[in-house]
């Protein structure tokens, strides 16, 4: 991870904006006052990536700015090749602080968002750097201070200041954890031996025995079912002829009651045929009934018509004495009223001409109101229907206009409408397809990559076991020469030693005089040291090369895999797509087609549709309107033509109706003095009206009377003519009646008395049929009883016997079904009681496997923790964990000191070889400052390798632990921090040595305020 920018506010002392660049930066110094916030530099890049620090927690209002309300962090980083950007936001609310997140990722020329939910990000972070929060906190900060003083204490504190840096605080928690997983188990299996005591499963001898009564108890039932059947075979025969003998009985008993009833029913048998005679003489009988009330009737009309004629006789003189009366005065008056008349007759003429021209002109008046209401109902409703003529004419036309646009989707939309779900389905295919893609060129692209570096390891490690072979031959060489470098100088010197005749130790010869020795060659020793140390390192370089080729070898088959995973996934997603292809290719009708245009074409047929339908609808309800409009304002115009004519008809006639009684009129009232004539004429003929009234009085009461007269006179007479013809009916309808009686041997008593009604009769028949039914079934089915029994027993003895057997029988049937009742209880029992006891039994089983696999963990945990509670495990994981740690800061050791040092651990202290003074060995603790730190470094260095397990460590800050430097110690360590920036790393170091900053080429200034911290770059 390679920070490229970082933006803060409201972040610690940082209350305002701060934005620090570090894409042109790759060794520089934080300085600053104390409390001016170069630490908070580092936890607002931790904060940004993990949302926690270490020095506060997941605390974030601890993090605001004393007085803030808002925090924003965002940093913009890289991993590999590519670019991340991620926001972090704090606000504060009274009822919870909000907290938001953005993680971005540099794609295609512009930011896109990879994530924003806190999980989600925290889960694609730790991804993408390839550590999580504590991880990263151990190996991108260095505490180089500590490992100085790590270097140069003792072993207890040694190992304490390494459990810390490496982060072994977890054996602890995890001796805890396995001590309260122990206690757990050991509470569990306590618990399953408990219930293993209360469970008191029986004994396998003992389900072996049940199981052997069930299995003899399965082999007697059928004998019991057996049983059960004959004894129910033999009961349902004997019972079966005890029923049909007992219903013979009582078949013979009902025949007996009904011929005991025959003689009843042969006796209603005649009855019914008496009334059924007397019933064919009901309308004789009728008739004569009818003759002799009408013969008692019009006897009596006689003798009352007879009183009346007389009583009518006296009125009758009485009104016609009155009426010559009233006569004698009418003709005394008559003459005057005459005279009267005739004068009133010549007016009459006109004042029924005047009457009659009134209501004339009164109706013709009543008209022409009348048709003024119709004319100008009519023009109302003409002007009405013009404009509802006009409104649906422009309906229609613009409803024709709205068709006009829009055009039915047809054959096409449905084609559309068929593919639409396939189009949603091909769509987001196609962007898996495209999200595929770019992973597998990604992956590709990484592949590639992984080979080049894969490739460039194996020629590396080639060249390096080349070199290493090449030194191995000089140094063979080398000690070969010193070899006999050696054996001529122990020959030199022998040979002063020796003198002559001396025998040689070697050959064992005389010893020659010196002048005939040969001489000795000239022998040149090699200093094989730098040899050796150039062996040392090309091995440890072998070493090195061999490390990075495994690794590139294990990265190119992961990203090898990882490719061909995504080739496969987008061949099996490009096959989906291409079989969705063809379905909406076959529904279409055509091979080349976009997703997109398809989806806005169905949008836009589908709209155009219904509009289309909508106008469509529009211009056919415009249409009926328009139809309807014009038949309407035809009607209404037919309708004013003919009011107009009808109001103008009536108007001329008003006017002449009021003409014609204006001249009758006039002359009216010349006769009459101007004297109305209704006036004259009322009195003149209330007077002969009360004349004629009273004449017409006297004569109606005497037509009255005289009707009355005539009439009852009528009615005598043909109340003697009634009373003659029914005596005379009656005389004929008895002698008939006697004869019809004799006939049928009645006498009128005999034929009163034998007459019933037809409800009583069909009574009669009823009970007659029935009988005659009931006896023919009963002489029926004790025949075929009897044809069934045969000669079989049906005395009563007999019977008796027979029941007496079907009672043996029936129990003999129970005890067989109580034998089987038992048995199924017994097999019911013994079936339950093996269940329950297989069930306990399995139960035991499981809870004893469960109980040794309780026991086995908690020995495990009980085990486990015991360890982690022994010195000697951490102890152990932390000297392995040292081993590592020395012999990995022995190769960048060498790599800062230009291969001078060299790191190695004896006796629990720590030396180093100094390989520019023969190997020399020196405590840590002599060496000087900047010895000290490159030292200390290397090791701080080597721990935050083996704690990043392969992560890019694209920047690392130091925190370089001196108060001050001298001379020699600054250079030193300025030109060791100056080979880690040619290791393309970004370099940080957090000093307050004020001329170890000033020999960096780029200082980050940090400086504090009351407005809040602010940030100055600074370049030499």
């Amino acid at each position: 991870m390679r920070p490229l920018e970082l933006l803060l506010e409201g972040f610690t002392s940082f209350r305002r904006e701060q934005r620090l660049d570090f894409s042109e930066l790759d060794l520089f110094a934080i300085t600053g006052a104390t409390g001016a916030g170069k630490s908070s530099l580092l936890d607002a890049m931790t904060f940004a990536l993990y949302g926690t620090t270490a020095r506060t927690g997941k605390q974030v209002s601890d993090l605001v700015s004393q007085g803030a309300t808002n925090l924003k962090v965002q940093l913009r980083f890289a991993v590999g090749g590519s670019q991340y950007r991620v926001t972090r936001r704090w606000r504060y609310r009274a009822s919870s602080p909000e907290n938001k997140v953005l993680l971005e990722g540099w794609q295609n020329s512009e930011w896109e968002t990879l994530g924003t939910s806190t999980v989600a990000v925290q889960k694609t972070l730790e991804q993408i750097l390839g550590m999580d929060f504590d991880t990263f906190t151990r190996v991108i900060v260095l505490p180089q201070g500590k490992f100085d003083e790590f270097l140069k204490g003792d072993t207890a504190k040694r190992r304490e200041i390494l459990r810390s840096l490496a982060g072994f605080e977890i054996f602890e928690r995890m001796r805890k954890e396995a001590a309260e997983l122990a206690k757990l188990l050991k509470q569990e299996r306590e618990m399953l031996e408990r219930r293993l005591a209360e469970l008191d499963a029986p004994a396998f001898a003992e389900v072996d025995e049940k199981q052997a009564q069930l299995t003899l108890l399965e082999q007697e039932m059928p004998t019991f079912n057996q049983a059960v059947l004959n004894a129910q075979k033999a009961l349902d025969e004997f019972e079966r002829i005890f029923t049909q003998i007992t219903r013979l009985k009582t078949l013979q008993q009902q025949l007996a009651n009904l011929n005991i009833k025959s003689s009843e029913i042969e006796a209603l048998q005649v009855r019914l045929d008496r009334a059924q005679a007397a019933s064919h003489l009901e309308k004789d009988w009728a008739l004569v009934q009818e003759a002799r009330a009408s013969f008692t009737n019009s006897e009596d009309t006689v003798r009352t018509t007879s009183a009346g004629l007389t009583q009518v006789q006296s009125k009758l003189s009485d009104q016609q004495h009155q009426l010559e009366k009233v006569r004698a005065h009418n003709n005394a008056v008559l003459p005057q009223l005459k005279a009267r008349e005739d004068a009133l007759a010549a007016a009459k003429a006109y004042e029924e001409q005047r009457t009659l021209l009134a209501k004339e002109v009164a109706m013709a008046q009543a008209t022409l109101q009348e048709k003024t209401r119709f004319l100008q109902a009519a023009q109302k409703q003409a002007k009405a229907a013009d404009a509802q003529v006009q409104n649906t004419n422009r309906q229609r036309t613009e409803a024709r206009a709205l068709l006009a646009q829009h055009s039915p989707g047809g054959e096409r939309l449905e084609q559309l409408n068929k593919i639409a779900p396939l189009l949603i389905e091909y769509q987001v295919i196609e962007k898996q397809v495209n999200t595929q893609q770019k992973q597998l060129a990604k992956a590709t692209q990484d592949q590639e990559t992984v080979e080049r570096t894969y490739e460039a390891a194996g020629l590396n490690l080639t060249e390096t076991q080349g070199y290493l072979q090449q030194i191995r031959a000089t140094l063979e060489a080398a000690e070969q020469t010193n070899a006999e470098a050696a054996l001529l100088d122990r020959a030199a010197g022998l040979r002063m030693l020796l003198k002559p005749g001396d025998p040689c130790p070697v050959c064992g010869s005389e010893h020659p005089e010196v002048e005939n020795l040969p001489p000795v060659p000239a022998v040149t020793v090699v200093d094989i040291a730098p040899l050796r140390g150039r062996e040392a390192g090309a091995q440890r370089a072998l070493q090195e090369a061999q490390m990075a080729a495994t690794k590139a070898e294990a990265a190119l088959e992961a990203h090898k895999q990882k490719a061909l995973d995504l080739a496969q996934t987008l061949a099996e997603t490009q096959q989906r797509s291409s079989a969705l292809q063809e379905q909406i290719s076959a529904v279409i009708g055509v091979e080349e087609w976009q997703a997109k245009q398809l989806v806005q074409e169905q949008e836009a047929l589908q709209t155009g549709d219904v509009k289309y339908r909508q106008a469509e609808q529009q211009l056919q309800k415009a249409c009926a309107e328009v139809e309807s409009a014009q038949q309407a304002l035809q009607f209404a115009q037919q309708t004013e033509i003919t009011t107009q004519t009808e109001y103008q008809t009536a108007t001329a006639e008003v006017d002449r109706r009021q003409q014609q009684l204006q001249s009758i009129a006039a002359k009216l009232y010349e006769l009459t003095d101007n004297q109305p004539y209704e006036t004259l004429a009322s009195n003149l003929a209330q007077q002969q009206q009360e004349l004629a009234s009273r004449l017409k009085v006297a004569e109606a009461s005497y037509q009255t009377a005289y009707n009355n007269f005539i009439q009852l006179e009528e009615r005598a007479k043909q109340a003697n003519i009634a009373f003659e013809r029914a005596g005379e009916k009656q005389q004929q309808l008895n002698a008939e009646w006697q004869e019809k009686l004799s006939r049928a041997s009645f006498t009128e008593e005999t034929f009163l008395a034998a007459d019933a009604g037809t409800k009583e009769q069909s009574q009669w028949e009823l009970a007659i049929r029935e009988h005659r039914e009931s006896k023919l079934q009963l002489e029926t089915r004790i025949k075929d009883l009897t044809e069934v029994i045969g000669n079989r027993m049906t005395d009563e003895g007999e019977i008796a016997e027979l029941s007496k057997m079907i009672s043996q029988y029936r129990s003999a049937k129970l005890a067989a079904e109580d034998n089987v009742k038992q048995a199924q209880n017994r097999r019911a029992e013994l079936s339950a009681w093996i269940q329950v006891a297989e069930q306990k039994l399995e139960e035991t089983e499981r809870l004893l496997t469960q109980q040794s696999n309780l026991a086995e963990h908690e020995e495990t945990y009980h085990t486990l923790a015991q360890n982690l509670k022994s010195n000697e495990f951490q102890a152990y994981i932390l000297e392995h964990l040292e081993d590592e740690l020395v012999t990995r800061a022995t190769l960048l050791l060498r790599e800062l000191t230009e291969n001078r040092y060299a790191l190695t651990i004896q006796d629990g202290e720590y030396w180093v070889e100094d390989n520019w003074n023969g190997g020399e060995l020196r405590r840590v603790r002599t060496l000087s400052g900047g010895e000290t730190f490159a030292t200390s470094l290397s090791m701080a260095l080597a721990l935050s390798e083996k704690l990043s397990q392969g992560a890019q460590l694209g920047s690392l800050f130091l925190d370089e632990g001196f108060g001050t430097l001298d001379g020699e110690t600054l250079e030193t360590v300025t030109q060791i921090l100056e080979s880690l920036r040619q290791q393309s790393r970004l370099i940080g170091v957090i000093t307050h040595v004020r001329a170890l900053a000033e020999r960096l080429p780029t200082q980050i200034k940090v400086y504090k305020s009351p407005q809040g911290s602010r940030i100055e770059v600074e370049t030499q």
